[in-house]
């Protein structure tokens, strides 16, 4: 599968696990493989994909306590912010490489950064001045 290793590092920077990060992606890709027709037929295969796959570790991390660094950042962040954050900072995928992942189009990557840029820099200045630290 053309993604299978981005799939794993990402799933890695989320779980933390290696051997239950395998398994999470091959749990994403067994269920790809079952809706494979669906997935064509939809809009954006890549996106309808990466769904799949963050459904997959959503699922995981609700039964088990997260404890990868970069979850803080699903925390803070709307989901797609905090996918564009992972692949681009902790993966260091270029924008062009992040959005051929995400089944979006580069723009879209650059102005999810910049928004969740804004959204941390907000949040910290928020701590800030009730004397707590986010990151």
């Amino acid at each position: 599968m053309r993604y299978q290793d981005r799939y794993l590092r990402y799933t890695r920077a989320r779980v933390s696990d290696p051997s239950l990060s395998r398994e999470l992606v091959e749990a994403a890709l067994g269920s790809m493989a079952v809706n494979w027709a669906s997935v064509l037929a939809s809009h954006c295969p890549a996106a309808e994909a990466w769904d799949i796959l963050g459904s997959v570790i959503a699922q995981a991390l609700r039964v088990r306590t997260a404890t990868g660094r970069c979850n803080v950042v699903y925390r803070l962040l709307p989901p797609l912010q905090a996918d564009v954050v992972v692949l681009r900072h902790r993966l260091c995928l270029s924008d062009e490489q992040a959005a051929d992942l995400l089944g979006v189009e580069e723009s879209v990557v650059a102005s999810q950064l910049l928004m969740a840029r804004r959204t941390v820099s907000q949040k910290q200045q928020h701590s800030e001045i009730r004397g707590t630290r986010i990151i």
